[in-house]
């Protein structure tokens, strides 16, 4: 009967195409504390908050499009106040059926545009002051807020580049939304200052999201409605928290036993605390691949004894790893003399699990129902089949040939132009995470299928841009843990630019990802201190850093670097910075000198509450800017408020070390997660005005335990222990 009813409203609504509806009302759907507007006219729509102002503008012209052409006709099929369903009718006379629901924060569009071909489909929107997101797409471009770029279309795809994880969500901090779309198809995003837009290329249904409320709660939305659509996060390990070391930048394809052993024993004489090493594609027999799976060849002629001496030095072993195959047969020889970078391998021999693979239906298939094969102008440069993530087995078909590598993880690194085809790297990658890997994505769609998520190639000259913009688009999009290229890329023996290469380490050793490659041995030693000091700082916060990463993991907020724009969604003036800052969990504000760093000084701006300089420790209210703040070199470019507590670390054999400052009179409760998942502390105090009151009681234990002060800052920090809360009152 329902579908006999939804046949005649149709029928109706073609025979009178062109005619507008004469019922201007607006229609309204309510969600506790928002409200969607919808003019039945022309179907812009907009929210409002429940005291009717506008928090979304609605488009100037219309709020859906079929096929490029606006809604003239709306009727209602069903109502109820927060769920709504249309037959709509656009200029040509083309009909869709929409359903809206709008419950808890969500607004769910699925338009139904029966055809028998694909169609376009766009909801839209006006335009809002700040954006951000869109995965790689939007990392190239001027200013990390999205309407600021003068591009203003993005299609979102994967070419194999420079955009190889890809997401659709959009977040608009200053007005409390977001948006995201997931269906297969062509996507792209239009984002300015007049309107806000995605369209999806596909037959049939096509279904929108829509979030409101503050940035934890559009976080928290997205992650659920993110995992029903099958797109799970992969648990973060502390391993890649730690200082890293990649062969690349050291030695490229040369990569062997003997070589890396050496570079590897450099730092470790001179207190690097390496804990994870990738020695890269550069290990496989001549003319094999990485997915060659266990056949070392002679640059890793005794890989058992190698691996042995790396784990008793407790760095775990890692290796690039591609989800493309050689189809069997061979020898393969590339059509170009080309190769990157100091590659000397003239041919590839054929993949014998090609075979299997086929057998089993693994692989990625053309519109015309035939194995699609791509040749990448990176490498291996020969025609390859890909993996299909999504069919049935193939994640753990993947895992098992993996396995026999015997290590510890992957760096991912397929580099083939899919363009819309982008879904097929996550569960391979989250399956091998999943069995106790670490696992370095570069490939993705929605969500990061490893610890670590790597932009693509970047140098030191990128400083001041293009760095931070990825960096902070991956988190503004959820997924924040993230990683480029070790400190210094390809630029650690140029003296010349020894300082950039500082400064490098420092914004590296303010992410989840840090690693070095060639060891500075021609620098001055004083610049090599100030290097190290880089390093040890991202020592001293690891344990911090990842225990916010597995709350954001839980919460699905950018927890290790949440820009301040979305920490401080409420303050305008932070999305008037000129310079790139960021909080790491609640209490470290990091502040990089990025930009115009030959002065040696920058325009930082403190949000509101109490900021100590966190290597003076001299105090500042915050809302406002300290104009041209000086931050040599040499110093740690971090300011400490929020909560006002950080976990440090000093060495692998001393307990961890709780520091609090007194940056509120209010209760403060801290939680923080021990590497091992296993401890647990609560921390909690009310401020204080005299030390000389102060005590600090380990609860569990009811006694009071004794603690350092900081005469410059008023700090306190004393040492914790896993499972035991600690109270600090006067």
């Amino acid at each position: 009967m329902r579908n006999l009813y939804r046949f005649l409203i149709l029928l109706f609504v073609v025979g009178c195409t062109g005619v507008k509806n004469t019922n201007t009302k607006e229609i309204e759907i309510v969600d506790h504390d928002y409200k969607l507007i919808i003019n039945p006219e022309s179907f812009q729509f907009r929210f409002e908050n429940k005291e009717g102002n506008i928090v979304v503008p609605q488009n100037k012209n219309t709020g859906l499009l079929l096929n490029g052409k606006p809604i003239v006709q709306t009727n209602i099929l069903k109502a109820s106040d927060s769920e709504k369903s249309f037959i709509v009718s656009n200029e040509n006379g083309e009909n869709a059926e929409v359903e809206i629901v709008f419950q808890g924060g969500i607004a769910r569009f699925t338009v139904n545009f029966k055809q028998e071909k694909d169609g376009d489909i766009a909801l839209q929107l006006g335009g809002m002051p700040v954006a951000h997101g869109l995965g790689d797409v939007a990392a190239f471009e001027e200013s990390f807020n999205i309407v600021e770029n003068a591009k203003n279309t993005y299609v979102i795809k994967n070419d194999g580049g420079g955009r190889r994880w890809v997401s659709t969500f959009s977040i608009f901090p200053q007005n409390n939304f977001a948006g995201v779309f997931f269906d297969k198809g062509k996507k792209t995003v239009i984002i300015d200052k007049n309107q806000y837009g995605m369209n999806l290329t596909k037959a049939n249904n096509a279904t929108f999201y829509y979030f409101l409320g503050n940035p934890k709660t559009m976080y928290s939305n997205y992650k659920k409605v993110r995992e029903a659509h099958g797109y799970k996060s992969v648990k973060p390990k502390f391993r890649l928290f730690e200082l890293g070391w990649e062969s690349w930048d050291a030695l490229g394809w040369n990569t062997n036993q003997v070589t890396v052993q050496d570079i590897l024993q450099k730092f470790h004489d001179n207190n690097y605390p390496i804990r994870w090493v990738v020695t890269g594609s550069g290990f496989w027999d001549e003319g094999g691949t990485t997915t060659s799976f266990g056949r070392w060849g002679e640059k890793f002629s005794d890989a058992t004894t190698f691996k042995s001496w790396m784990n008793k030095n407790d760095m775990a072993w890692m290796i690039g790893l591609r989800t493309n195959l050689i189809p069997e047969g061979g020898p393969y020889y590339p059509k170009t003399k080309k190769r990157d970078k100091n590659l000397k391998v003239k041919t590839f021999y054929g993949n014998a699990l090609t075979t299997e693979a086929k057998k089993k239906d693994i692989l990625v298939r053309d519109t015309n129902n035939q194995i699609l094969t791509i040749t990448s102008d990176i490498f291996p440069i020969v025609p390859a089949y890909l993996i299909n993530g999504d069919a049935i087995g193939a994640a753990a078909w993947f895992q098992e040939q993996y396995a026999k590598w015997d290590v510890d993880g992957i760096k991912e690194d397929t580099m083939m132009n899919l363009d819309t085809l982008t879904n097929i790297y996550n569960k391979p990658m989250r399956e091998i995470a999943d069995k106790g890997a670490n696992v370095m994505a570069r490939n993705g769609e929605f969500v990061a299928p490893g610890t670590l998520l790597r932009i693509n190639d970047t140098g030191v000259g990128e400083l001041t841009k293009r760095i931070p913009i990825n960096y902070m688009q991956y988190a503004a999009c959820g997924f924040p843990n993230v990683y480029s290229d070790v400190a210094g890329v390809h630029n650690i023996h140029n003296i010349r630019s020894v300082d950039a290469n500082i400064r490098h380490a420092w914004l590296l050793s303010l992410t989840s990802g840090l690693a070095v490659g060639a060891f500075p041995d021609k620098w001055p030693e004083e610049k090599q201190k100030v290097f190290k000091k880089a390093i040890d700082f991202h020592y001293a916060i690891a344990p911090y850093m990842y225990s916010e990463a597995l709350k954001g993991y839980e919460s699905g907020y950018p927890t290790t670097l949440t820009p301040l724009t979305i920490a401080y969604s409420n303050d305008s003036k932070v999305s008037e910075l000129n310079n790139f800052q960021w909080m790491i969990g609640e209490s470290i504000l990091a502040t990089p000198l990025l930009k115009n760093y030959q002065t040696g000084k920058m325009d930082v701006y403190l949000p509101e509450g109490v900021w100590f300089d966190y290597e003076t420790g001299k105090k500042y209210n915050g809302k406002q800017v300290l104009n041209d703040y000086k931050i040599p070199l040499d110093k740690t470019p971090v300011f400490i408020g929020g909560k006002g507590i950080v976990i440090e670390r000093t060495s692998d054999n001393m307990p961890l070390k709780a520091k609090v400052y007194p940056v509120s009179r209010s209760s403060q409760i801290y939680k923080f997660i021990y590497p091992d998942n296993k401890g647990v502390n609560i921390i909690t105090y009310n401020g204080w005005g005299s030390i000389n009151t102060l005590k600090v009681k380990d609860i569990t234990d009811n006694k009071e335990i004794a603690y350092d002060y900081d005469a410059a800052s008023g700090s306190i920090s004393f040492e914790i222990r896993p499972n035991h809360n600690y109270q600090i009152a006067e």
